[in-house]
């Protein structure tokens, strides 16, 4: 579907961008640029206390650091790394859906005070997790459980984050649904966020139906596993439908065209709707300790979720090489999507060869979890940045980003899954890995080299959100908001 684009305006800092969506530019009142703006800085806070993380656990590797620090090195690795990954992945994945979710509300029509109050409650239980979450880490407390996932906390104050963070989500995901529940027609965008939403919420179905059925005298650790694995599985759906709606968002900006027609697009995302939907069936159909149950979410994840995913992506490469030409003279952000595409293809690729028992298996799901992520950085400069119209940081700095993070995760991924292939285990590390040859030598190492780029240019993107956001517009800064696409 094309759009007429008017031609792109220089900002003020000298970077020429591309239109800004139509559908949403000019109507964000009082209330949802608040919100707005809330959802866009917790999820760049969270990548940043993931990093904070990341560095705090490298640091108790230096002989002497923990007698400053005060933690036992051991045990405070453990918890910092599950903190890292909690920050990193489900803070972040769900503050942009949020973020995206807070913005598509704008476009239903005017909100009451109630909606307005709900979506203030909403925002706040979600920054009020950040305290609650890292409390017990910070603290030493609980027992660490490294669930697929979900890694967590066994501790009532992690787990009181995790909720405040789930209802925070939950709030505005109800009210988005409630103010398009009457509506005849959808606009796409609208639809498809309103989707992810409802496979959120299925997903928090799973979990209650999880701890529900769990049998009476389980592990804390065991019972954390099988609460999180068929919620994880469902927010698959979501997460990547999520990247299916950066892909149309930001081809329809930058090109004027969508992957795929407003009607496609609406039945790709109620085919993931209802493919998540067959997942709490699962607990009604087998036993909660039944291994039938873990295979029938894994089954669910690799049979249902790539088909309608293929056709939005499909589409896009599509567009893209059809568009070539345009492709080469627009955005940062396009080189980010290209990218993208590129490593979810390939971490797609060598899912269909993975193994739950070596490192082939987080070759596969770092490669797609970071492919989602870039695509969220993209929509941060393209979309988000230019709605609150914050100055954008210089293309240079964005094009090293994307290119730095995609080529670093996939250099991280082929190493990872060379050295499954030679038999090296996941989740061990040290002489536990038996690295006893130069084929899992040089793999490992060519994985460290890919994960040390990948950092670099995850860095850049948080420092250069962070100043984005952090800046106040200038009273001269041209209107961003006039340069939009027509939704006509």
């Amino acid at each position: 579907m094309s759009f007429h684009l008017p031609p792109p305006k220089e900002h003020d800092l000298g970077t020429p961008e591309a239109a800004i969506d139509g559908h949403f530019a000019g109507r964000l009142t009082d209330d949802i640029l608040w919100e707005l703006k809330g959802w866009v800085i917790l999820p760049v806070a969270a990548l940043a206390i993931a990093g904070l993380m990341a560095v705090l656990v490298a640091l108790l590797r230096v002989p002497g650091v923990e007698s400053i620090l005060r933690w036992t090195s051991q045990t405070f690795f453990v918890k910092g790394l599950i903190a890292h990954v909690t920050f990193a992945f489900v803070i972040w994945y769900l503050g942009v859906q949020g973020a995206l979710t807070v913005l598509v509300t704008a476009a239903t029509g005017p909100m009451t005070k109630g909606a307005a109050f709900v979506g203030r409650v909403g925002l706040s239980a979600a920054g009020l997790s950040f305290l609650l979450i890292l409390t017990p880490v910070l603290l030493n407390l609980g027992e660490p459980s490294a669930n697929n996932y979900i890694p967590v906390l066994i501790h009532p104050i992690f787990f009181a984050g995790l909720t405040l963070l789930a209802l925070g989500l939950a709030l505005p995901v109800i009210r988005l649904l409630a103010q398009v529940a009457g509506e005849r027609s959808c606009e796409p965008v609208v639809f498809a966020v309103a989707a992810s939403g409802v496979i959120f919420l299925i997903a928090l179905v799973c979990l209650a139906a999880a701890w529900w059925t769990m049998p009476v005298g389980t592990p804390a650790t065991d019972a954390a596993e099988r609460a999180f694995w068929g919620m994880g599985h469902i927010m698959q759906f979501a997460n990547t439908l999520l990247l299916l709606i950066g892909f149309y968002l930001l081809s329809r900006m930058s090109l004027g065209e969508t992957p795929v027609s407003d009607r496609v697009f609406k039945i790709v995302a109620a085919a993931m709707v209802a493919g998540a939907a067959i997942g709490p069936l699962f607990y009604l159909s087998f036993p909660a300790d039944d291994p039938s149950q873990v295979n029938a979410f894994t089954d669910l994840y690799w049979y249902v979720l790539p088909v309608p995913a293929g056709v939005v992506l499909l589409g896009t490469v599509v567009l893209f090489l059809r568009r070539a030409r345009d492709v080469m003279n627009q955005t940062p952000e396009v080189i980010g999507i290209w990218v993208a595409l590129l490593l979810f293809g390939f971490g797609g690729l060598i899912g269909f060869f993975e193994s739950s028992v070596d490192t082939r298996t987080p070759a596969h799901y770092h490669a797609e979890l970071i492919a989602v992520t870039l695509v969220f950085m993209c929509l941060y400069f393209a979309l988000f940045a230019q709605l609150l119209d914050r100055p954008l940081p210089a293309r240079k700095w964005r094009i090293a980003s994307y290119v730095l993070l995609g080529a670093g995760q996939l250099f991280h991924s082929v190493g990872l899954f060379s050295a499954g292939l030679d038999g090296v285990a996941r989740k061990v590390a040290g002489g536990e890995q038996g690295l006893d040859s130069a084929t899992k030598l040089s793999s490992m190492a060519f994985m460290g080299l890919g994960g040390l780029i990948a950092v670099i240019g995850g860095v850049i993107f948080v420092v250069l959100a962070i100043r984005c956001f952090l800046i106040q517009p200038t009273k001269d800064a041209p209107d961003t908001l006039e340069q939009t696409v027509d939704p006509a």
